[in-house]
């Protein structure tokens, strides 16, 4: 019999074992490196872009948009490069949790999923189908969303758009198909399953630029001390949290018949009942939920006109050096008072009387306190230089003063500025002129979505609450679902089995649905948890950004780890060797 050690050899960790023990079985380490050899087809073909990027303008909108930046998560880090696989799996994800939803309302659906192997197949099959359709509206969504962020052009159905857009549409279907065939070869000829092993080793692609981000801070050693404890809690929670089940016992009797006589026997098991059984899937179907508005608002009001939006290019008087090491200080924090809005460092109003001048002569009055945002750099179309410039968008302002300094607070005068009013001069400022009026904006409508983009951004307490509120509602809603079909009761009837002090058949099912509805709570509020983490870590870290949407991406990571680690702990049962998980 072979053992996890010789008797002569070094002692091991025992999972530090088990792994060298796998890697010597020939048919195991056959399986990890074609699993390995895939990822890395995987990770090269995420770097093959689609033509006409501005790059920087994709990285500011990756850092700056939670939308974007959530669709980066599940495209295994694809959209970093806008990329042939931009939309990742995400279009099969949520083909394949509408299919399971889909199932206990359909009675065709229901009948093939009960139909063993081939009924199985078959679902299977009607979900690659879905996937299509379903990346060709994603697809579409996610490049406007990338034209309103400045980082393509040119996206539309018009006559010199169309051929651009349907061409860049049918090259991110192609290649989330490629990649769902790639996930089914790492599941079918390697080790895990191949679909959670892209997004898993997508997300671990982009750890070494969250640490450098997080290292790059303003939050300190003590800031970065307190992430890594984040960090590790995490870990242990969702580790705890995936491993932890109550388990149902369950009798077995039956009869046998010898010499023409009965013999009852009697077997005891038990029904495992796992306290996170949904996994990810309420956090995907939240979030996917919870952006749709912001996505819808965003449309919205870009596709109010040019007339309801003012943009104002202010040059500053810093060299290239200067820029880098000392980012301008643009706007003051008066986004406390509630009556306009500073995003990601541009003011918004909605004074329909303020013109490209009252706001410069806003710029020069006087103010005592100060936010840091990012600088925007841009060409001089006529002389080639460089700009460092900043904007101003439209939506509410209030009576407060606004005016210019740098990090360290010295104000910058309006003389000291040159202004860009001429929009062939700057790229920045598309027809904007001197004297030029906000347009009405259309109604009610436009107001709503204005409202949505406020309350519903990330960072709000709304977003978070609303994402606490759902992530809790769509765990019951897909532990439920998919125990149901599971038809345990009857199963469990039809085999001879039962729970001791509880009746077969329906009373059985009930008292199922009371245990797993008890111990789903903890599973619920837990995911909870995870999807508000970002949230709470900004109101103890100021500078946490990289906080973002880490906790999802580490829940996947270390469930996907747990699901890979418990499939090789299976093949060394196979051939005799210690398990390892306990």
């Amino acid at each position: 019999m072979q053992r996890t050690q010789t008797a002569a050899g070094p002692t091991r960790p025992k999972l530090l074992q088990a792994l060298v023990d796998a890697w010597r079985q020939p048919d195991v380490r056959q399986k990890v490196a074609f699993t390995l050899a895939m990822l890395v087809v995987f990770r090269l073909v995420a770097h093959v872009p689609i033509p006409d990027i501005n790059k920087t303008q994709l990285e500011n909108a990756l850092d700056n948009n939670p939308v974007l930046g959530f669709l980066n998560l599940f495209s295994g880090g694809g959209l970093d490069n806008l990329s042939i696989v931009a939309l990742g799996v995400y279009p099969y994800i949520t083909a394949s949790i509408v299919m399971n939803l889909m199932q206990p309302m359909i009675p065709k659906l229901q009948a093939l999923a009960q139909e063993g192997e081939s009924g199985r197949n078959r679902i299977q099959l009607y979900t690659y189908w879905l996937a299509v359709p379903m990346s060709l509206v994603q697809g579409y969504g996610q490049l406007l969303l990338l034209e309103n962020a400045r980082a393509i052009t040119g996206i539309g159905f018009g006559a010199e758009e169309w051929l651009p857009t349907i061409s860049a549409l049918m090259t991110m279907t192609a290649g989330t198909m490629f990649l769902i065939w790639l996930g089914e070869l790492i599941t079918e000829k390697g080790v895990g399953n191949g679909i959670s092993l892209i997004i898993f080793a997508g997300i671990v692609a982009s750890f070494p630029t969250l640490f450098n981000s997080v290292r790059l801070s303003d939050i300190g050693w003590s800031g970065i001390a307190v992430v890594i404890a984040i960090a590790i809690a995490l870990v242990a929670l969702i580790v705890f949290f995936q491993e932890a089940q109550r388990r149902i016992p369950v009798q077995y009797a039956r009869s046998v018949f010898r010499g023409g006589r009965m013999y009852r026997q009697s077997g005891q098991s038990y029904v495992p009942l796992r306290v996170n059984s949904a996994g990810m899937i309420p956090l995907i179907f939240a979030f996917s939920i919870i952006i749709f508005p912001s996505v819808l608002a965003g449309w919205i009001t870009g596709a109010a006109g040019e007339e309801s939006q003012t943009q104002v290019a202010v040059e500053l008087p810093f060299t290239r050096e200067d820029a880098d090491t000392t980012l301008a200080t643009l706007l003051p924090d008066l986004n406390s008072s509630g009556e306009f809005v500073v995003n990601d460092g541009i003011i918004e109003w909605d004074r329909e009387e303020d013109t490209f001048q009252t706001v410069l002569d806003r710029i020069n009055s006087n103010s005592d306190s100060n936010v840091l945002t990012q600088v925007e750099t841009t060409s001089d179309p006529v002389s080639g230089e460089t700009l460092y410039a900043w904007r101003i968008d439209a939506n509410e302002i209030s009576e407060e003063p606004i005016r210019l300094a740098d990090r360290e607070g010295n104000f910058i005068a309006v003389s000291e500025i040159k202004t860009h009013e001429d929009p062939v001069d700057n790229p920045l400022t598309p027809d904007i002129a001197e004297g030029q009026t906000l347009g009405e904006r259309p109604g009610w409508i436009i107001r709503a979505a204005d409202w949505v983009q406020l309350n519903l951004s990330p960072g709000r307490p709304a977003y978070w609450g609303l994402s606490f509120i759902l992530v809790v509602g769509f765990t019951f809603f897909y532990t439920f679902v998919t125990f149901q079909q599971q038809n345990l009761a009857e199963n469990l009837q039809k085999q001879g089995g039962f729970i001791p002090g509880i009746r077969p058949g329906r009373p059985t099912q009930d008292y199922i649905n009371r245990v797993l509805a008890r111990i789903t709570w903890a599973g619920a509020l837990f995911l909870g948890f995870v999807a508000v983490v970002p949230f709470l870590a900004t109101e103890f870290i100021p500078d946490s950004t990289a906080l973002t949407i880490s906790s999802t991406g580490l829940l996947i990571v270390v469930g996907v780890a747990l699901a890979t680690m418990r499939q090789i702990e299976a093949q060394l049962l196979m051939r005799n060797y210690e398990g390892f998980i306990r």
